[in-house]
């Protein structure tokens, strides 16, 4: 299934020794495998490993009555708590090493965003959907409002009131006539997650000659 999230290339993908492969190694693996498609949020890559089958969890009554029975591979199978500190781990120590970074992913997906025309209110819920905390958040949009270069790398400047006008005027090729015709665009702006100052900038300018202009 595809996820049309920040569309950014990943470390390179170097796989690593399947023989004797432990559950650490295993997931390590498989979320470098990942992160080479595209960036990904820790919380993504969370979801996705618990996911895998060999990180498939029991619950604690089950895996006693396994040992208990001396089911072949009992002694492997990983509690809930466990599957848990499992992931943790090898993600923390990825952030660690530089392979996985909420504040790149962060940055990487507003860019994508207002390359399709999408407001900052769409954006910032898209991102804390996908884990990204309010620092980070508040951060990253500060960031794309300022061109200097920083901890997330060069981010060119958006105005967000020049998205909106832009993005009306691709969609309508004019106000339209009467009120319904003017809510409709005004429901296009909203849903596309600009704010009602944006929404009143590009309402007003959209189609006169000092939009076309500026």
């Amino acid at each position: 299934m595809h996820d049309d999230s920040a569309e950014m290339g990943g470390p390179e993908y170097q796989p690593l020794d399947s023989g004797a492969m432990t559950p650490q190694r295993r997931a390590r693996n498989d979320a470098i495998a990942r992160l080479a498609r595209r960036e990904h949020s820790r919380r993504e890559l969370h979801d996705y490993l618990k996911e895998r089958d060999y990180l498939r969890a029991v619950s604690d009554d089950e895996l006693a009555e396994r040992q208990a029975a001396g089911e072949e591979g009992a002694q492997a199978a990983l509690s809930r708590d466990e599957v848990e500190l499992l992931i943790e781990e090898v993600l923390e120590r990825m952030a660690e090493e530089g392979l996985q970074s909420d504040e790149g992913f962060a940055a990487s997906f507003l860019r994508t965003r207002v390359l399709r025309g999408q407001g900052p209110r769409r954006i910032q819920q898209e991102l804390r959907q996908r884990g990204i905390d309010s620092e980070t958040l508040n951060a990253v949009m500060r960031a794309a409002s300022d061109p200097t270069p920083d901890a997330f790398g060069h981010v060119e400047a958006v105005d967000f009131f020049e998205l909106a006008r832009e993005t009306l005027a691709r969609r309508f090729s004019g106000p339209g006539e009467g009120h319904k015709e003017r809510a409709r665009r005004e429901r296009f702006l909203l849903q596309r997650g600009f704010d009602y100052e944006q929404l009143r900038y590009a309402m007003e300018s959209a189609w006169s000659d000092e939009g076309e202009e500026g």
